[in-house]
């Protein structure tokens, strides 16, 4: 262990051999954070990712120094498919400890294959979208873009998670399930996943004590006993038939019973059957009308759905081309992991002009602002005296295109009234109105103290 002051080796002493600082309470919290590191590094051994990351935070939160345990953090953050996090655990750890860091191997990792790269950060980003989908209650939006997201990265455990729990929602029981085993054979004793899982078993009990209740035996009903009926039981009755006396009246009676049957058909029989065909007929007409107009409606709503999807469609694509294009989150990220590695390489210089024109609220990630914000504390405010000194050198010189390209440099970096004002004053040279007005008009908005208001002032009220 060594001093936290002057770096030397510490003995079983409380007190720096070499500066004789009181090392007592610092001895205790390495421990401690040791203890901790420990901890995680057993979890992460049994894949309790989740427990692994605690503890490594407390570690850390004891100790930041500690590399160990940073560097363990961000393997823990990669297995779980979160590799911006992953990547800022190690440039930070790199900036800590610049000699013999593991961390710079696994950032050249990542680096040599730029195109998974992209990818995985494109999954954070649609994750991100997914979220946003979700809390607004658009589910079939944010179902389509986390199967996109588990497609392309099925590490990130967060995507897994929400993806469930919307299934679940949809009571979509069997691919929850299937989605949360994915979860915890990746990370053991995911609080969130064992929760889902306990719910969707809750849920499969209810249903399965519902379907037993709605088929309960029927009770058999019992037949009474036939006997059959013996002869002395059966009472003939005495027949009236007589034969007749005569064949001709056999005809006559045939005759006549056709003749009533033939009546009886076509007074009684005809008109039935063709009543019947009759209402058959305007049943079928009904129906034919009912699938007409349901197929009327279901033809609009599926144009309204087609109109809806077009909408999102273009959204998406809209939303595609701005995190694809000059102004990409994605290119935004890289430029902060550049700056990052010239700054870890000593070179603060090409730090800040990779950073000088990021925009930090398009950032993907409050990782990515921290590191951003790390790096341009360290580096910007130098860089913003340098290209200022080279603003002047040229302005001088009458090379006011180059000046004004380092003052308007200089003033991103640290907004100062003499880097607007010359910067103005070059734009003016090279009479672009339009530019001069907009760098005088930041000293008229927010410098109002300094000697350059008046001539600002005056400048943007005469143009």
């Amino acid at each position: 262990m060594r001093c936290f002051k002057c770096g030397s080796l510490l003995t079983e002493n409380d007190t720096c051999p070499k500066c004789g600082e009181d090392v007592r309470v610092y001895k205790k919290t390495a421990k401690a954070s040791d203890a901790y590191y420990n901890a995680g590094l057993y979890k992460a051994r049994v894949r309790d990712l989740t427990g692994a990351v605690e503890s490594l935070k407390l570690s850390l939160m004891i100790n930041k120094y500690n590399t160990n345990a940073r560097n363990l953090l961000g393997l823990v953050y990669c297995e779980m498919g979160d590799v911006v996090e992953a990547l800022s655990q190690w440039v930070v750890s790199k900036n800590f400890s610049p000699d013999d860091n593991i961390a710079g191997t696994y950032i050249k990792k990542i680096q040599m294959n730029q195109n998974r790269f992209e990818m995985i950060t494109g999954t954070i980003k649609k994750y991100n979208l997914s979220l946003k989908y979700a809390k607004e209650g658009n589910y079939d939006m944010a179902l389509i873009q986390l199967k996109k997201v588990v497609a392309n990265n099925p590490q990130l455990i967060k995507a897994q998670l929400l993806l469930a729990l919307l299934y679940i929602k949809q009571d979509e029981l069997a691919r929850a399930k299937k989605t949360l085993n994915c979860v915890i054979a990746i990370d053991r004793n995911n609080t969130l996943a064992r929760m889902y899982l306990k719910e969707i078993d809750e849920r499969t009990a209810l249903k399965k004590a519902d379907v037993s209740g709605t088929f309960l035996p029927k009770r058999k009903e019992k037949i009474p006993d036939k006997k059959p009926l013996s002869g002395n039981d059966v009472i003939l009755p005495k027949s009236s038939y007589k034969e007749p006396s005569n064949g001709a009246i056999t005809i006559i009676n045939v005759l006549v019973g056709v003749v009533i049957g033939a009546a009886l058909i076509w007074f009684l029989i005809v008109p039935a059957r063709n009543k019947g065909i009759t209402q058959d007929y305007k049943k079928s007409l009904q129906e034919y009308s009912e699938q007409l107009s349901s197929s009327n409606v279901e033809l609009n709503s599926m144009q309204k759905e087609l109109e809806d999807i077009r909408a999102q469609k273009e959204a998406l694509e809209e939303q595609y081309n701005i995190v694809n294009g000059t102004e990409g989150s994605n290119k935004l990220l890289i430029a902060v992991i550049e700056a990052a590695n010239a700054y870890i390489a000593n070179n603060p210089t090409q730090a800040a002009q990779k950073l000088v024109d990021v925009d930090v609220s398009a950032l993907p990630s409050d990782s990515a602002k921290t590191l951003y914000n790390t790096i341009g504390s360290a580096v910007l405010p130098t860089a913003a005296q340098t290209f200022y000194n080279t603003g002047m050198t040229e302005y001088y010189k009458s090379n006011y295109e180059v000046a004004a390209d380092n003052f308007v440099k200089s003033y991103k970096c640290n907004n100062s009234a003499d880097a607007a004002y010359y910067a103005a004053k070059s734009y003016v040279a090279l009479a672009k109105t339009e530019d001069a007005k907009k760098y005088y008009k930041y000293i008229v908005d927010d410098y109002a103290t300094s000697g350059y208001y008046k001539e600002a002032n005056e400048y943007v009220s005469s143009h």
